[in-house]
């Protein structure tokens, strides 16, 4: 294998079933020997080597220090520049390799457990009204437009909805906003529903 060819040992590829893709993508931050930072995203990855996705002006020999989310702190030297960015032959301590690994392992998993979540059917449950609340003190009235396993959309009457990112409850189930939608938000429940519990007349 070449220097800064993605080895076959612990690497997060493409495990997935078409159209879920994007479950795999690692997104953070790169940071450049002189301090020039800019954001940046990882859809293959292995303890030698990852491919960066970023617009950023680099060159072969330069040293990067990538902050991915999930993973951490990895440390390389760019091998090559590709077309949409450019291939960290990664230096990461012996010390440090076996966490690394554990962390590419439980991503791999992650990616797939959504993606196969995310092919579940999604439903009109009977009972659609709901609370969602923003902390203590905030409860807004909702509707269900519908509801799979792992999520929702819900339409909330107001225009001060919650920002992406944020925690809610909705009902007594704790999710994160993943975007918003005309006329409301689209959230991902925490814990996700079991098979076995799921039908018209869930509730949240």
């Amino acid at each position: 294998m070449g220097s800064g060819e993605l080895g076959d040992g612990n690497q997060v590829r493409a495990p997935v079933k078409k159209g879920a893709h994007s479950d795999l993508v690692i997104r953070g931050r790169a940071m450049l020997a002189g301090g020039t930072e800019f954001p940046c995203r990882v859809e293959q990855i292995s303890l030698q080597a990852v491919e960066v996705i970023a617009r950023a002006r680099v060159e072969v020999g330069q040293v990067v220090v990538c902050s991915l989310d999930y993973i951490g702190i990895l440390p390389g030297k760019i091998s090559r520049l590709t077309a949409q960015g450019f291939t960290l032959e990664l230096r990461i301590p012996a010390d440090r390799r076996g966490r690394v690994a554990t962390r590419l392992e439980w991503h791999a998993k992650r990616c797939l457990q959504n993606a196969e979540l995310r092919g579940a059917p999604r439903i009109v449950p009977k009972h659609r009204a709901v609370e969602v609340r923003l902390g203590e003190n905030i409860v807004l009235p909702g509707t269900i437009q519908n509801i799979s396993l792992s999520g929702a959309a819900i339409d909330l009457n107001t225009e001060a909805l919650p920002f992406i990112g944020t925690r809610v409850r909705i009902g007594a189930r704790y999710a994160t906003v993943m975007r918003l939608i005309p006329r409301g938000i689209a959230v991902q429940f925490i814990e996700p529903f079991a098979p076995h519990a799921f039908a018209d007349w869930v509730r949240p």
